[in-house]
């Protein structure tokens, strides 16, 4: 599975991406991403369900999340207030990834 994540926002404007294909990552890792992606249903989600209808707070998070596997392929963005409360569990799998890329300097 092929992943493309983006965060921004918040008080001290983070920006975080985390990009990379779940074959190349450790089995846990791996195994935990494709759990959490199937048990959020991130692939029957509608773009309008998630679409952030208004700017919202000034310390609200942005996201963009796309994934692509086995010829399934979308891409949602969503900020703090539209976000699915399924995809919470993922969502913060995928920060502490990209926060951890960000410390390493990659």
């Amino acid at each position: 599975m092929q992943i493309d994540f983006e965060c921004s926002g918040g008080f001290a404007n983070l920006r975080l991406i985390y990009r990379a294909d779940t074959e190349e990552l450790s089995p846990e890792i791996q195994e935990e991403i494709l759990k959490l992606v199937e048990s959020s249903g991130f692939f029957e989600l509608q773009p309008s369900e998630v679409a952030p209808t208004s700017a919202g707070p000034p310390d609200v998070f942005f996201y963009r999340l796309s994934l692509s596997s086995g010829g399934r392929k979308k891409s949602l963005s969503f900020n703090d207030v539209t976000v699915p409360s399924s995809l919470h569990p993922l969502l913060r799998l995928l920060r502490k990834l990209a926060l951890e890329r960000h410390q390493q300097g990659k």
